[in-house]
């Protein structure tokens, strides 16, 4: 019965998600979810008794994705071993090509913070422990700092739609953002 369950709530995850990429973050409504996934509205209701908790239940997906992807780059030993390797890995993940599948997502629980602050409690929590991981082997706090605004900058004027980079620029941004993690103090 659990395993059931986990699929409905990951299909109303995927739902949510698609709603946001087709209709827009100010779209994205329980009855637009539930006839997405295809379920009743009490349906939805018993998986996520509020708007807040799917949200939650979105970021906590696209977090998870960033931690694999993370942890599958270490594995596969795709950077150094030194002080910068957490920084690489970091930009590398966040601003992947891949990630852009994300962009809706990211933007649905960016608005959302307007409607739930108390849902930008764990994105704050997760950039301060990143602010940890990046310099737990020697990075400094200025420049894990410097590497993670700037990160999160171009992500959000990717998310917002406003980058006015266009992909040779955007792939020279992140060529220096590398350059910077890779310097060592």
């Amino acid at each position: 019965m659990a395993r059931h369950s986990d699929n409905t709530r990951e299909s109303i995850i995927d739902a949510a998600e698609q709603v946001v990429i087709e209709a827009g973050a100010s779209n994205l409504t329980f009855e637009a979810v539930a006839s997405k996934a295809g379920i009743s509205r009490g349906g939805l209701l018993h998986h996520f008794p509020d708007k807040a908790s799917l949200l939650k239940a979105m970021l906590d997906r696209f977090k998870k994705h960033i931690d694999e992807s993370r942890t599958k780059m270490k594995m596969r030993n795709e950077t150094s071993t030194g002080p910068e390797r957490e920084a690489v890995v970091y930009v590398k993940t966040c601003l992947a090509e891949d990630i852009g599948k994300y962009k809706y997502v990211t933007a649905a629980i960016l608005a959302s913070g307007a409607h739930s602050p108390e849902l930008l409690d764990t994105a704050r929590s997760r950039y301060r422990q990143t602010l940890v991981d990046l310099t737990r082997d020697g990075l400094s706090f200025e420049r894990a700092a410097v590497i993670t605004l700037a990160t999160q900058g171009l992500r959000l004027m990717e998310v917002l739609s406003v980058s006015p980079f266009n992909d040779g620029e955007r792939r020279k941004i992140v060529k220096e953002l590398l350059s910077l993690a890779e310097l060592i103090q």
